[in-house]
């Protein structure tokens, strides 16, 4: 008896799956996995024509709101340049802030003329301190880079001396114009240390010592 030869219901053995079958049953990747990509997604995200509009709708938007900003924002920006370098600048009248304070203070006042260079920041009478030695101050920049910080006191003491340096350390004397110096340093501060007729002068500088020198000269030649 001879079987039937039916060729529909024969499948080749050794025919290849079809490649799209097989990319289909690959196991997907965890999707904590770091090269895990969309394929690995247990679904297929699509967008919906509506949900595409309103996604550029929302794009287009934020372009405008971005536009319209620049659009407000530039105007503003141009009416109101960045101000110069100068008008920083904050300088007092040291001459005339000496001379008010002067009557108070009860001794001769060190208020250098400085040179055109140079301008005195701040100037003020500190009468009310811790240490309960009142003094005359003021700060002279030179350069809009160097500052060299002046104090000056009648009743100056020890104490008071080494609060103000803050417990610099000695470091010998200079002698500058006529007058002769103590030297301190601390850190990268460097102080200048006169007693001279009524009162005692402290000039500081962390900036240039070069700039110390020169104020020190002109309280040599202001004060003699």
């Amino acid at each position: 008896m001879q079987l039937e030869n039916n060729n529909g219901n024969n499948v080749p053995v050794n025919e290849p799956l079809d490649q799209n079958a097989e990319l289909d049953s690959a196991p997907r990747r965890d999707l904590n996995d770091p090269e895990a990509t969309f394929d690995d997604l247990p679904f297929k995200p699509q967008l919906t024509e509506k949900a595409a509009k309103r996604a550029n709708q929302t794009y287009k938007g934020m372009i405008l709101s971005v536009g319209f900003t620049l659009a407000i924002l530039i105007p503003l920006i141009l009416l109101n340049p960045a101000p110069k370098e100068q008008a920083f600048k904050s300088d007092v009248n040291l001459a005339q802030t000496a001379e008010q304070t002067e009557s108070i203070a009860g001794f001769k006042i060190f208020a250098p003329e400085l040179a055109e260079d140079e301008y005195a920041n701040f100037a003020r009478w500190q009468a009310n301190n811790a240490q309960g030695v009142p003094y005359w101050e003021f700060g002279v920049v030179s350069d809009d880079k160097n500052f060299v910080w002046v104090r000056q006191a009648a009743k100056a003491n020890q104490t008071w001396i080494a609060l103000t340096t803050d417990a610099a350390v000695p470091t010998g004397t200079k002698t500058i114009g006529g007058w002769k110096w103590e030297e301190r340093v601390k850190d990268k501060t460097t102080y200048l240390i006169a007693e001279r007729k009524d009162s005692t002068l402290i000039l500081s500088t962390d900036t240039s010592t070069e700039e110390l020198e020169n104020v020190a000269k002109l309280a040599e030649s202001t004060m003699n």
